[in-house]
C-alpha cells in the first residue's frame, strides 16, 4: 500500500516488479508483462502443466487519493492498523483482498501442487487501460491454466455470479449560432439536448419494466452536459453523454444504439432542424456465472451464503469469456472504497485469506 499506484497518470512498475520479487523470493517463477510505460501485470503459475485448477486474480492501481486534509486517520500511501482497521488508499480496493491471495499462497509455497494455481495481478482497472485484457489476448491466462477463478473486489464476502455489463456514448446536437437577441435565427443545440435527455427519462421508464434475475433492469442516464459558446450567442451545439448499466440480452451495441437511434428519429420527426450524431458508441457484456457451476458450488457451500448480483463491471467478465467462470468474492465493504481514511477491517482480511486458503487447499493440492 505504500506503492502510490494512483492515477491517471498511473505507475503500477514499482509495485509489479515488488510482487514479481516477492513471489519468486518464495521458489515461483512470475512473469512480468509491461502493458505501457510504467506499467504491467504479473501473472504466477505454480503447478504449471498439472492441469487446469483456479486463478485467483486482483488489480493493484487505486483511485486518486484527493485532498490529504481530508485523511484524518492517515496519510493515504502511509497504512496504518488502529483498532482492527487497516487504512490506507487501496486498503479495501482493493490491495488489501490482494495480500490475502499473496498470504494464502505464501502458507501454501512449499506445499506439492496437483494442480495449478494461476495468480494475476492486474494494473488499469480503476485507473484506465483495463489490462487484464492483454493478459487474456496475449493467452497468458486460459482454461488450460484455470477450471475457474475468482476476484476479490470488496463484497463483504458475499458471493457475486452477475453483474451488469457496461455501455455509455455521447450524442452530440449541433444547431445554429446567432446573436441572442434574435433567437428566430439560429437553432439551440442545448434545447434539442434538452429534450433529448427527457426522451431518455421516457426510455428509462419502458426499461424499468424489464427485470432479469439478480440484477434488475438496465439503466441509462445522462451523466456529462457540454455545450454553447458564450452567454450572449445562441448555441450552436451541444453534447450529452449516457452511461449504461446493461442487464443480459440487452448488453450489446445494436440493441443500446437501437434505443438511441429511435429518440432521434423521433425527434427528427418532431423537429426537423434537430442534427444528432452517436458519438463513441461502445458497450461491454454482463457477467452471468451459472448457479449451478462449479466455482458457485464450491464458495456456496464454504460461506454458506447464496449468490448474488451487483450492478457494477468487474474483470470477471474478461476471465469468464475466456472460457474461465469467475465470480466476485471478497473482504471489505466497497463503502468504504474510494473515500478519505479508505478501511478494510482485519476480521474481514482474516475471512479472505481463509477462503483463499481453503480454495488452494481443496482445488490445487
Amino acid at each position: 500500500m505504500k506503492f502510490d499506484t494512483s492515477g491517471p497518470p498511473t505507475k503500477e512498475m514499482p509495485l509489479a516488479k515488488w510482487i514479481k520479487d516477492y513471489l519468486e523470493d518464495l521458489g515461483v517463477s512470475a512473469q512480468l508483462q509491461e502493458v505501457a510505460p510504467d506499467r504491467a501485470n504479473v501473472i504466477a503459475k505454480i503447478g504449471e502443466g498439472k492441469g487446469p485448477g483456479v486463478v485467483l486474480s486482483g488489480h493493484i492501481d487505486v483511485v486518486l487519493a484527493g485532498d490529504p486534509a481530508l485523511w484524518k486517520e492517515t496519510q493515504p500511501y502511509e497504512p496504518k492498523v488502529k483498532n482492527g482497521k487497516l487504512y490506507g488508499r487501496g486498503a479495501c480496493d482493493m490491495k488489501g483482498p490482494d495480500a490475502c491471495i499473496l498470504q494464502a499462497f505464501t502458507e501454501n509455497a512449499k506445499a506439492k501442487f496437483k494442480k495449478q494455481l494461476t495468480l494475476v495481478f492486474t494494473s488499469g482497472e480503476d485507473t484506465g487501460g483495463w489490462f487484464v485484457e492483454k493478459v487474456i489476448s496475449d493467452k497468458l491466462v486460459t482454461k488450460n491454466d484455470a477450471k475457474w477463478g475468482v476476484i476479490p473486489e470488496p463484497s463483504v464476502m458475499r458471493i457475486v455470479r452477475a453483474h451488469k455489463g457496461a455501455g455509455g456514448c455521447v450524442v452530440a446536437f449541433t444547431g445554429k449560432a446567432a446573436h441572442s437577441s434574435r433567437p428566430e435565427w439560429g437553432i439551440n443545440a442545448i434545447y434539442h439536448a434538452s429534450d433529448f435527455i427527457q426522451e431518455i427519462k421516457g426510455l428509462q421508464k419502458k426499461l424499468d419494466k424489464d427485470n432479469y434475475p439478480l440484477l434488475g433492469h438496465s439503466t441509462v442516464k445522462p451523466t456529462l452536459i457540454n455545450g454553447g459558446l458564450k452567454s450572449n450567442i445562441i448555441p450552436p451545439n451541444c453534447d450529452v453523454t449516457l452511461n449504461a448499466r446493461l442487464i443480459p440480452g440487452q448488453d450489446n451495441n445494436a440493441t443500446f444504439k437501437g434505443w438511441i437511434d429511435e429518440i432521434i428519429a423521433k425527434m427528427k420527426k418532431a423537429d426537423p432542424t434537430v442534427n444528432a450524431e452517436i458519438k463513441g458508441l461502445g458497450c461491454s457484456v454482463a457477467l452471468d456465472v451459472p448457479e449451478n457451476s462449479e466455482v458457485v458450488k464450491f464458495l456456496t457451500k464454504y460461506l454458506g451464503t447464496k449468490p448474488e448480483g451487483e450492478p457494477y463491471y468487474t474483470e470477471a467478465v474478461n476471465y469468464t469469456l475466456a472460457g474461465i467462470p469467475t465470480v466476485i468474492c471478497g473482504p471489505g465493504d466497497i463503502a468504504q472504497a474510494h473515500a478519505p481514511d479508505e478501511f478494510i477491517t482485519l476480521e474481514q482480511m482474516d475471512a479472505g485469506t481463509n477462503m483463499f486458503r481453503e480454495i488452494i487447499k481443496k482445488v490445487c493440492l
